[in-house]
């Protein structure tokens, strides 16, 4: 075992101050550090190819075979997804076991990333509009949680956001720099009922 001594630069052999946990006696400095910054702001759509530029259109069948929407990891730097925001669209007013203003899906949509331990799940039963407000943790007032128009004059339709600070570090999920990582929501289901849906991840990049 290695054993340490740290001290002040208050004064030689000052000893800094440490509790009974073991937790280091700190104060939060009230200002930026002067050093260069080393993140940057990062958001975009999820997307058939993971590209910026591809479909993110999901109101589509997937019920035969599945389309997945990803965002990849980046080949520079680290990326973090501290969010995703959900927004779903439709021609008449909806009740929350529906999927938009359809009948509930079946199967569901998918929701995992990929980490060095493999495929994580997140939610697997994305079925109805009620179970995307519910993993948003959305406080909903009854008759009010939808909101008029999404993608046209008369639609109808409701926007929610997950905090994925909730289900997993407080900067969100990481896809390690130069890896096959990716965050993605996959489609299994008939979602046509959908004339809006698509899904934005946000978050930043951080590089050395």
């Amino acid at each position: 075992m290695l054993k340490t001594s740290i001290v002040s630069g208050k004064g030689k052999d000052k000893a800094v101050n440490v509790d009974n946990d073991g937790h280091l006696y700190v104060i939060q400095a009230p200002f930026p550090p002067a050093e260069r910054q080393k993140t940057r702001p990062f958001t975009q759509l999820f997307t058939t190819d993971g590209t910026a530029s591809g479909t993110s259109d999901m109101g589509v069948d997937g019920s035969s075979t599945s389309v997945e929407y990803y965002i990849p990891a980046d080949a520079q730097t680290d990326l973090y997804i501290t969010e995703v925001s959900i927004v779903v669209g439709y021609a008449s007013s909806a009740q929350p076991y529906e999927f938009a203003d359809g009948t509930a899906l079946t199967n569901g949509v998918r929701f995992y990333y990929s980490s060095v331990f493999g495929e994580q799940e997140i939610d697997s039963e994305l079925r109805n509009n009620s179970d995307f407000l519910r993993i948003a943790n959305s406080s909903i007032v009854p008759t009010a949680w939808e909101v008029r128009g999404v993608g046209g004059l008369n639609d109808y339709g409701f926007f929610c956001t997950i905090d994925l600070s909730k289900y997993a570090y407080l900067s969100g999920i990481k896809l390690d720099k130069a890896t096959n990582q990716k965050i993605a929501f996959v489609v299994r289901d008939n979602a046509t009922a959908a004339t809006t849906f698509n899904i934005k991840a946000s978050g930043f990049k951080r590089f050395e």
